[in-house]
């Protein structure tokens, strides 16, 4: 039996699509995401990106990266994951799943 691991619970990709979000436009800080979700990263400088305080990847300008936020931190008792970009700015969409047009 095949399963899917995208909420929209589909098998192939041209089945569903994702809808990008910007939630961080050329800076730092923090959002708050939930457990598995995708989201890209393009740094404008050299920055670093941290989920659940732990060191996801260092970027260079202009590099691009897409990553899943994974389970998060299992000692603490939040329902999201922090996502956070340090050191120079960076642009950040999270994807949201959206169910192909029937």
């Amino acid at each position: 039996m095949k399963t899917a691991n995208i909420a929209s619970t589909t098998l192939r990709h041209s089945e569903s699509g994702l809808v990008w979000e910007e939630k961080i436009t050329n800076g730092t800080g923090s959002i708050e995401v939930l457990p598995y979700s995708t989201f890209r990263v393009r740094a404008a400088g050299a920055c670093t990106v941290y989920i659940d305080g732990v060191l996801a990847m260092t970027m260079v300008s202009g590099e691009i990266a897409i990553f899943n936020a994974g389970r998060g931190n299992q000692d603490d008792s939040k329902a999201t994951i922090t996502v956070t970009i340090a050191a120079a700015n960076a642009f950040v969409q999270v994807a949201r799943d959206k169910d192909r047009q029937v």
